[in-house]
């Protein structure tokens, strides 16, 4: 292994060092700095605080929070400089001065021209010989010296003002900041290699200054905010603002050119940019490259591509492919199919949307569909295979150079891998159950230079990788990352300094302001302040995976890691407190600890000469109190005895009193536990009936199309099949009796697709109707009415089932009125929804035996209750299912009889208006529904 890996270093050193792809950036706006959007110069301290010349002043971040202070007339900074010393000097609109730390660690400006001794903008600093000189709007140089300036006329001073332009990145490349074309990357021979502007995701073309930290980040600053871009690393990426739109799938290279799949289609790689393969728009799950084609595997078929020609191999939605000699597998979404490039087609298994195809070393071919069930075979039969876990989720894994399945539930070789590639080399790369946290295998054992090589993109998504060379290609939702495996991340070679940045109280009063010599103690703070705030970073944190931070208190528990720059503690006892503060850079290295004391003083009723004074207190109080109590005691023992003789009278009292009271409680506790059961069913109801109606209109609209389409392609079928037909003498016997045969086959296919769409249909519509709100038009009605007039509708309704059967129709009820609370029409949808049931039963009890069929139904009032009972003696229910009847979508009937949720919305209806539905029925003998509602008097 030691051998292979230095053979990659030598042959990476002849590898262009640039990376492939465009360099992570940060854009802050105007909004997170809290200052305007125009900025004028950009500098970077010893302690890696960035310092940017603002249009309202300096501002300072240090990676922990965005500051800025004002000049003494509240003008704009244009201009900054850090001397061989590393003070910080700024200019202005009539103001020079520099940058110092005050006693606390503040930073403040110090004003070197507080006599006005010149008129104008600053435009440059800069230092010769040890002594600062600054340029003026008039054209005039002055010097610094001794807190005063004074004009040069020796003109031999002046510098080139536009040096900060440029920028060395290392010994190779050098960055340039350009007004309308971003940041300009050249080599050492004045070639530029990349240009980063706003179509790459910066925040704007008009960059006036940049500065180099250092440790791989360029910052920039523009007329609409400020940027940072990890420049240079071994890592960059491509997304859809250069082209590649769209989460990518697929890897792989045809004749030197990178092609990439996505969700939205194929791209080809041109430069630093994606173009769109034409007529690929689909998504494309698999791409392999085999004898000068490359074929891709897409949701509209097989495409091979050619040189810059593409052509479409198969129209079936396809997942992944397999080449062999003459042509190659395919897994889609209705088997696994064996192609030739001449078009013919041959269905090996029922192995639905495969997803991964591999091939061992002994020949044999094992598949992987999207639920993670396997199969394996010899190219021309295959079998399911199980791991000996009944219906356990398994991926396939290539692996030390054989094929292993690994379940959900494995711990070795590794855990359970989302997503799985091994490299040319034989080096495997896995990710977890969700698809991140990519390292690498080798051997048994975990390949610890590659792992950490791909450890800031832990939080990267994996669905595509591919080695070619030094260069590792990594696709994902977040687009295409570049690793460049020869080079060394300036971050993974830098030892991260910890700073604590501030100490603040109550949000606005600093302690400690981060700068200058670092206190080993704070002062000692008072019982008053409710909350404390303490800031910290890293001097040079990471763009691509940040930093992580845990703190502990006095030697406790560290924390758990977080991206958090502060804590705060709020109403802290009194005491000494030391905090100790640990960060962990994007490759899980820890700094070293940071650490601060301070302490908080007792409150004054907390302290010494207090606590005696109450000492003195309690003693006068407790001698005044035993005092006072004897004398009340004997006035007390009079008392008593006449307070005892009231108290027994009002205790008999209150006893009938809390008796009654605790009848009514227990009352009203039985109607509120009815009313909240009640309300809970309602809420559930709607909670449930919000997402399915979401659902129903979701699903309708394609349903429709898929609906409609079926019966013209069966009209179309039909024609098609006639004009075969007229054909026959033109055609071969065989063709033409195949062509018939395959019409006859879709035909059959088409109209079983109509059959399932309206049945579909129809059991949507059924969910439609069972989430609409029936809680409304309840009104006073007559029961006796409704019932009127529901016997005339079954009369008319079933004219045809009650005379072809000799059906007999009993209606007993009262010509009396029976008033009740509900709504008329969906009463009568319930009454009639339970008659048709009968009448349904009937007839098919009539197709099968001689009986004299039977539908009664009775209306009886009762005592404040009206009694509802609708009877037949048809089939009856089976006892195993009739707990089900009342469960939505639940019936005895086809799916194109019924879509049952009938007597579910009976049940609902009748629940609404206060009352009851239950049935009993025995199988071949009868089936009785009573419903039982309450009546107003």
């Amino acid at each position: 292994m030691k051998r292979r890996i230095l053979t990659l270093l030598l042959v990476s050193i002849h590898l262009m060092a640039w990376s492939q792809g465009v360099p992570f950036l940060r854009n802050y706006s105007a909004n997170e700095y809290h200052a305007h959007k125009q900025n004028f110069d950009i500098i970077c301290g010893v302690d890696g605080t960035i310092y940017v010349a603002n249009f309202e002043g300096l501002l300072y971040y240090d990676h922990a929070s965005w500051r800025i202070i004002h000049t003494p007339g509240v003008t704009r900074v244009t201009t900054l400089f850090m001397d061989s010393k590393g003070t910080i000097w700024t200019g202005g609109y009539n103001y020079i001065g520099r940058l110092r730390n005050d006693s606390d660690g503040r930073l403040v400006l110090d004003d070197y021209d507080k006599a006005h001794s010149f008129h104008g903008e600053v435009h440059k600093i800069w230092e010769r010989d040890k002594v600062l000189y600054f340029l003026a709007s008039n054209g005039s140089v002055y010097q610094i010296a001794d807190h005063h300036i004074k004009p040069v006329s020796d003109k031999t001073t002046t510098t080139d003002t536009d040096a900060d332009d440029t920028q060395t990145l290392d010994n190779q490349y050098k960055a340039i900041a350009s007004n309308g074309n971003g940041v300009i990357i050249q080599d050492n021979n004045g070639n530029t290699v990349q240009t980063i502007t706003e179509k790459n995701g910066l925040c704007s073309d008009n960059v006036v200054s940049i500065v180099y930290n250092g440790h791989g980040q360029l910052w920039g600053a523009t007329d609409n905010g400020i940027f940072a871009i990890a420049i240079p690393s071994v890592y960059s990426h491509f997304t859809q603002n250069e082209g590649l739109r769209g989460e990518v799938l697929s890897i792989s290279q045809l004749d030197n050119t990178l092609y990439v799949g996505t969700l939205s289609g194929l791209y080809r790689r041109q430069g630093h940019t994606f173009v769109n393969v034409a007529d690929i728009s689909h998504a494309c799950w698999q791409l392999v490259s085999t004898n000068g084609r490359l074929l891709a595997a897409t949701t509209d078929g097989v495409y091979s591509i050619e040189g810059q020609q593409s052509r479409q191999l198969t129209t079936a939605s396809t997942t992944s492919l397999l080449v062999t000699p003459d042509g190659f597998y395919s897994g889609e979404l209705d088997g696994f199919y064996l192609n030739t490039y001449s078009g013919q087609r041959q269905r090996l298994c029922d192995a639905e949307k495969v997803v991964k195809i591999v091939k061992d070393k002994s020949g044999t071919i094992w598949l992987q569909n999207l639920y993670g069930s396997i199969w394996r075979g010899d190219g021309k039969t295959f079998a399911p295979f199980t791991t000996g876990q009944k219906e356990a989720i398994a991926t396939l894994v290539q692996y030390e150079g054989r094929v292993i399945t690994v379940t959900a539930d494995a711990t070795k070789p590794f855990p359970y891998p989302l997503f799985s590639y091994t490299d040319s080399d034989g080096i495997t790369w896995l990710t977890d159950n969700k698809g991140k946290i990519l390292y690498a295998m080798d051997r048994g054992k975990r390949q610890e230079m590659f792992s950490e090589l791909v450890y800031p993109l832990m939080d990267h998504s994996v669905r595509a990788m591919m080695r070619d060379g030094g260069q590792l290609w990594i696709g994902g939702e977040k687009g295409l990352n570049v690793v460049d495996c020869s080079r060394k991340d300036p971050i993974a070679t830098t030892k991260a300094c910890l700073y604590i940045r501030s100490v603040s109280i109550d949000g606005d009063s600093i302690v400690w302001g981060g700068y200058g010599e670092y206190p080993q103690q704070l002062r000692e703070l008072s019982s008053d302040n409710q909350h404390l705030v303490v800031k910290f970073s890293v001097d040079y944190p990471s763009l691509l995976l940040p930093t992580q931070y845990r703190y502990r208190i006095n030697n406790g528990r560290w924390t758990e890691w977080s991206l958090d720059t502060e804590v705060s503690f709020h109403k802290l006892p009194y005491g000494s407190y030391l905090l100790e503060v640990q960060s962990r850079n994007a490759y899980g290295v820890l700094s070293d600890v940071a650490s601060i004391n301070f302490s908080i003083m007792p409150p004054v009723y907390k302290r010494w000469y207090m606590i005696v004074l109450y000492l003195i207190l309690i003693v006068i109080a407790v001698y005044l109190l035993v005092k006072l109590r004897l004398r009340q005691l004997e006035h007390e023992k009079r008392r008593l005895e006449s307070i005892v003789q009231e108290r027994t009278a009002e205790v008999v009292k209150q006893k009938d009193e809390i008796e009654e009271k605790s009848n009514r409680l227990e009352n009203a506790l039985q109607e509120l536990s009815e009313a909240q059961h009640e309300l809970v069913r309602q809420e559930k109801m709607a909670t449930v009936g919000k997402l399915t109606q979401g659902l129903i209109d979701r699903i309708l609209n394609p349903l429709n199309y898929i609906n409609n389409f079926a019966k013209l392609s069966e009209g179309l079928v039909k024609d098609l099949t006639a004009n075969v037909e007229d054909e026959q003498e033109h055609m071969d016997a065989d063709n033409y009796e195949d062509t018939i045969d395959v019409l006859g086959m879709l035909k059959t296919n088409l109209e079983k697709v109509g059959e399932h769409g309206a049945n579909t249909t129809r059991t949507l519509k059924a969910m439609e109707e069972m989430l609409k709100d029936r809680s409304g038009g309840i009104v006073q009605m007559d029961l006796t009415a409704l019932v009127k007039q529901d016997e005339q509708m079954v009369a008319k309704y079933y004219q045809r089932q009650i005379a072809d059967y000799h059906i007999k129709v009993a209606f007993n009820y009262s010509e009396q009125p029976v008033f009740i609370n509900a709504n008329a029409e969906q009463l009568s949808k319930t009454f009639m929804s339970l008659l048709n049931n009968s009448i349904y039963a009937i007839t098919k009890k009539v197709q099968r035996q001689q009986f004299s069929p039977e539908v009664t139904f009775t209306m009886r009032a009762l005592d404040g209750q009206v009694e509802i009972v609708i009877r037949d003696n048809g089939i009856g229910i089976e006892e195993t299912i009739i707990d089900k009847i009342f469960d939505p979508f639940f019936t005895t009937k086809t799916t194109g009889e019924a879509s049952g949720v009938g007597l579910y919305l009976s049940k609902e209806i009748v629940q609404n208006y206060g009352g009851d539905i239950h049935v009993e029925s025995k199988k071949d003998q009868y089936t009785e529904f009573t419903i039982i509602l309450p009546t107003i008097k």
